[in-house]
């Protein structure tokens, strides 16, 4: 009876948050359409700050794997020429405890490690879905985190198959995704995103839990065109896609890394120059296909046809890989992102219908009392009763 009401109460504690989780509705899927564009690139500055948005210090008295504290991770990064360098412990907002950091986290302790990264949080959101999770709670988690923070991103999209491809092209309420991760890219998540629709933008981050490990440290990071470090000038470029993800393709670092020169874009055709040593370009579009490649030049340009959606280039150098931001289709008004709903009536038709489980269930297990005999009294004989 013990082991039951314990297993009752466990399982009714697990399924407490999916109580709160409600259902959306999503918008369909579509592709960027008009005869205008939107170029992110439109309003580049002279400035760039080069940026790693994801490493995690000692927290939790260990437990998250973070080998160094916050503060070494910020005067290591700077060490190496970052002008941002952003600890994102889990659930923990080190800027507050006075890092010299912008304040950001890594939201999420569940088991199938669907991760958010909060940048500019003003406050840790602490709900969670621990154990599965549907279409669904993955939205309304996206929605809690954005709550208290300026900018959402989902963090390794594809590690333990935290998020699937049909996830990434319905989901909505983020703006940015990590492309790279340490030495791992992502760019068919970022392309499912982008042919439904969803203009999400590029980051690229390292991860790192070890500052002594050069599989992850300075692997990668994201150029920022910002004025300054200060966390509005970085929400704001980041908010406007004015950056571009990078990814070292060696294990030694160099100071020769090729960069972005320009971006122009004018009569449909967009035209990418760098600076350092010759490089291959790719321009990609729709679904992730290539629609060109020029190697072994400084500058290459795309002119977009009349089926292309977006073209987003990838640049390929001897020491690194640089994801820029796609050029999309627009009809000229302002890029409006699609928003998810909440489907109210199915949303309490769900609830009610886990109280009924849960009622069920609980009057299922409960032990009843047993029935106890009244116990006979004995027969006495009577005391002048002669006997054998």
């Amino acid at each position: 009876m013990f082991l039951k009401r314990a297993l009752l109460i466990l399982a009714l504690v697990a399924a407490l948050p999916y109580v709160r989780g409600p259902l959306y509705r999503f918008p369909a899927e579509t592709v960027f359409t008009g005869s205008h564009f939107v170029n992110p690139y439109e309003n580049l500055q002279d400035t760039w700050q080069r940026a790693n948005l994801h490493a995690h210090g000692t927290a939790w008295g260990g437990l998250t794997n973070g080998r160094q504290s916050d503060e070494q991770i910020v005067r290591t990064y700077r060490s190496l020429g970052y002008s941002v360098a952003g600890v994102s412990d889990y659930q923990h907002i080190a800027a507050f405890d006075g890092v010299p950091t912008i304040p950001i986290y890594e939201h999420g302790y569940n088991i199938g490690k669907r991760h958010q990264l909060a940048i500019g949080a003003k406050s840790v959101e602490w709900f969670d879905f621990p154990l599965w999770q549907s279409l669904s709670h993955r939205q309304f988690i996206i929605d809690r985190v954005a709550e208290s923070a300026d900018l959402v991103a989902l963090a390794h999209p594809f590690s333990r198959d935290a998020y699937t491809l049909e996830d990434l092209r319905l989901l909505t309420g983020y703006h940015l995704m990590e492309v790279v991760n340490g030495p791992f890219t992502f760019e068919e998540a970022w392309d499912s995103a982008l042919s439904a629709g969803r203009a999400v933008w590029a980051l690229g981050n390292d991860d790192t839990h070890d500052l002594t490990d050069p599989r992850r440290t300075a692997m990668a990071w994201t150029m920022i065109n910002a004025p300054s470090p200060a966390l509005h000038d970085v929400v704001a470029a980041l908010r406007d896609g004015r950056a571009y993800a990078v990814s070292r393709t060696n294990e030694i670092a160099s100071a020769k890394d090729t960069v972005i020169d320009a971006v122009e874009f004018s009569n449909a055709t967009l035209k990418v120059s760098c600076v350092g040593e010759p490089s291959t370009f790719f321009f990609v579009g729709q679904n992730g296909a290539v629609r060109k490649t020029v190697k072994n030049t400084m500058t290459a340009a795309y002119t977009f046809g009349h089926d292309d959606t977006y073209i987003r280039a990838v640049i390929r150098s001897p020491r690194t890989a640089m994801f820029l931001n796609p050029v999309v289709r627009n009809n000229g008004t302002a890029l409006v992102a699609p928003e998810a709903s909440v489907n109210v009536v199915a949303t309490w038709l769900m609830r009610s219908g886990m109280l009924i489980t849960a009622l069920v269930i609980g009057l299922a297990l409960r032990e009843r009392r047993p029935t106890i005999a009244p116990s006979r009294r004995p027969v006495l004989a009577p005391a002048d009763r002669k006997t054998a």
